[in-house]
């Protein structure tokens, strides 16, 4: 009988902390969201000129990063970034670039990465507008107080078949 009941105390232990234990590990993972989600709205706001400077304060600019977000295919490091996209965007006037409901973020130590689906509003300097929609993902580092993109990647839906 005593077997019985420390095996029925240490099941109820058991199931007592495991609740506490699943939300400190998710405490964990999630924590700096809030950070990370303003940290990347700012930076969706600060590409409405479609200009990099303005971007730049949010991005790390080691040499050996890539980007896949802007066409071409990839940009090496973040000086041919800031060369390739005026040239991507020239035929744009404006944008307005939104991060939608749905931000994932994970972070492991200084490391975090997020997820998300985005829409934009595009003004082209004839007056076309247009409004495409994708998923954006992307890998911060926390650099002394800043949370920094160390690699970013924005893809739009494949067209049906």
């Amino acid at each position: 009988m005593r077997g019985k009941n420390i095996l029925v105390a240490a099941l109820t232990m058991l199931l007592m902390t495991s609740p506490a234990l699943a939300q400190k590990k998710a405490a964990r993972n999630t924590a700096g969201s809030d950070e990370i989600k303003t940290v990347l709205e700012k930076l969706f706001a600060a590409w409405s000129d479609l200009d990099p400077a303005k971007a730049a304060p949010f991005y790390a600019k080691d040499a050996d990063l890539t980007f896949f977000d802007i066409a071409p295919l990839k940009y090496n490091g973040w000086s041919e970034y800031t060369e390739g996209v005026p040239k991507a965007f020239a035929a744009y006037r404006s944008g307005k670039f939104t991060l939608n409901d749905d931000l994932r973020t994970h972070r492991h130590g200084n490391l975090a990465w997020a997820s998300a689906t985005w829409r934009a509003e595009l003004t082209k300097k004839d007056g076309s507008k247009e409004n495409p929609e994708g998923r954006y993902t992307a890998v911060l580092e926390k650099r002394g107080q800043q949370w920094l993109l160390i690699h970013e990647h924005m893809s739009l839906p494949a067209p049906p078949h």
